[in-house]
């Protein structure tokens, strides 16, 4: 499995492009414009039928619908984060004046689902809390963790549907339970791992 990183230089938002042996691969978080993605996806020659959500924040969906458009891709995300990203007041959209309403997901997954990709095997986490649809996705020992957990923080919980104390629980019960060296793939900022931040993440400490 490989991982290419496309980070946003706007938002430092990171999207993620992930694809197997065979170069079938599946697109994580299209917060970038949709043709500097599709200028990537051509560089390393992938094909991608699927784009996964993390949340409905705009700077994670801004080139959704475009590039479902170019690669008539299916979108997969919780039931949650379908009801947001419709909704320009909850992904902060209609804050900066240019409203964002996405088309609904095609694809409704919920905790512990496994979608198949490829040769790849992508479990679903619902994590709650920055966001009531939060979401991290597993596959093999990568976690994509949008902006529930970050290298030594974690995502904020003051915008409409975040919640501090589920946003904790999220965090102790369903990702620091997880092995140890996983290593997490975030939506902004630079990889970590999961012993780091059980070790040294000051917000999680109960």
């Amino acid at each position: 499995m490989k991982v290419e990183r496309i980070v946003n230089p706007e938002y430092s938002q990171n999207c993620y492009l992930v694809y197997d042996s065979n170069k079938k691969g599946l697109i994580i978080d299209p917060g970038s414009k949709a043709d500097y993605i599709i200028k990537k996806l051509k560089e390393y020659e992938v094909d991608v039928k699927y784009i996964f959500l993390t949340h409905c924040h705009y700077d994670h969906i801004e080139g959704l619908e475009e590039l479902r458009k170019e690669l008539n891709a299916e979108v997969v995300s919780s039931f949650e984060c379908n009801k947001n990203i419709q909704n320009p007041s909850v992904n902060l959209s209609s804050l900066f004046s240019f409203p964002i309403k996405a088309e609904a997901s095609d694809i409704i997954v919920t905790d512990g689902d496994i979608t198949e990709v490829g040769d790849m095997k992508v479990k679903t986490i619902l994590t709650p809390g920055h966001t009531d649809g939060g979401t991290c996705y597993l596959i093999d020992d990568e976690l994509f963790s949008g902006d529930t957990l970050f290298l030594n923080s974690v995502g904020r919980w003051d915008f409409p549907t975040g919640n501090e104390e589920v946003l904790k629980e999220s965090i102790r019960k369903k990702l620091f339970t997880l092995d140890d060296d996983i290593i997490v793939h975030p939506g902004h900022g630079n990889d970590t791992k999961i012993y780091y931040e059980k070790r040294y993440n000051t917000f999680c400490k109960e």
